[in-house]
């Protein structure tokens, strides 16, 4: 299938879908497929690993993504009046996620965007978890045809380059990437449209001190992790970076992180908080391993604001009276904010 035909059916996808469509119970409906079909993931899984092409999926984190997502107010046809002009979250159209194939960011990003009502395509040079992803993909396409929205919603591409496809700035109306700086400036570089990063899996650990030969071992088996530890330190392997002390750590972890995850071990609180206070990454695990939940896809970034200008009495003539009002005052400031009233 061309480029042309793979935003056109995303497209197309996103514009037929009925506004009166109750999303939030879509996403309830695709977490109770995913729930019937375990034992058929789990076998789709096993194959992935035996082929040395995945990892072992956790039940737990889709429950916790569940959760998560239950917990959302959606924010699409949200109003709000800013002073001198309303401003309303649209969905942004069709949303390219260039990814490295991990289920857990697929089934999050791929169920948001259907909150949102977005279209998503998922981009991959690499089919990691393939059977897994796949069968995945194929139960939320069923629950979305249950409810008559076109199953093109959502789509999984592998390609080994992905310049031309990202050259379709016209269909395109966001960008996503997930991985280590350098994808993320190559994928900058080839894209015209705008272009949100997350890192991906890079853990930058800093070792004071760690007693715990447990930890030290699952510390080997992290993806993506370098490793900085302090002069004196002895430890049973060598692929790690000597740094004299807490500030040289900091500094390399700085200058080279790709601003997704740190870790420290140390058995000094002094040296824990001031790693906190001043390393520049997103997630900081003090004494602790992260999991594969790292990432936060905000709703936000699914959503384009659009402006509004009119008098308040046009408001009932726009939205027919369909919206509620709340009030609020900070310090000289006060504003409304209305929503719709469509079940969100």
């Amino acid at each position: 299938m061309d480029n042309r035909t793979i935003f056109g059916n995303a497209n197309m996808a996103y514009m037929d879908m009925n506004d009166n469509i109750d999303v939030s119970q879509v996403i309830k409906d695709v977490f109770i497929k995913l729930m019937d079909a375990k034992d058929d993931i789990i076998k789709a899984n096993k194959i992935d690993i035996k082929n040395n092409n995945g990892f072992k999926l956790d039940f737990d984190f889709i429950k916790d993504i569940d959760k998560k997502l239950m917990c959302i107010k959606n924010l699409y046809k949200k109003v709000e009046n800013d002073c001198d002009k309303f401003i309303i979250n649209d969905s942004l159209g069709t949303i390219c996620t260039i990814y490295n194939g991990n289920t857990y960011y697929l089934i999050e990003l791929a169920l948001k965007s259907i909150l949102t009502r977005n279209s998503m395509i998922f981009v991959s040079n690499v089919d990691y978890m393939d059977f897994t992803n796949r069968l995945i993909l194929i139960l939320i396409k069923n629950v979305l045809e249950k409810y008559k929205i076109d199953k093109n919603l959502i789509q999984l591409l592998y390609i080994n380059e992905f310049d031309s496809l990202l050259s379709n700035s016209v269909s395109i109306n966001r960008v996503f990437v997930i991985g280590d700086r350098g994808f993320q400036h190559k994928v900058k570089i080839a894209s015209d449209t705008d272009v949100i990063t997350f890192g991906i899996n890079h853990y930058d650990v800093y070792i004071e001190n760690i007693d715990d030969v447990l930890l030290i071992g699952k510390l080997l088996k992290l993806d993506y992790c370098d490793i900085y530890v302090k002069t004196g330190f002895d430890l049973q392997f060598d692929d790690f970076i000597e740094v004299k002390d807490i500030d040289e750590a900091i500094c390399q972890i700085n200058f080279n992180t790709a601003g997704s995850s740190s870790i420290i071990f140390t058995d000094s609180d002094y040296s824990a908080s001031y790693f906190v206070n001043n390393v520049k990454t997103n997630n900081i695990y003090v004494n602790m391993l992260p999991n594969d939940m790292d990432l936060e896809f905000d709703l936000n970034l699914f959503l384009k604001k659009k402006k509004i200008i009119c008098h308040d009495g046009m408001m009932d003539k726009l939205f027919g009276g369909s919206y509620e009002w709340f009030y609020f005052s900070c310090y000289k400031a006060a504003y409304w904010i209305f929503f719709f009233n469509n079940g969100y």
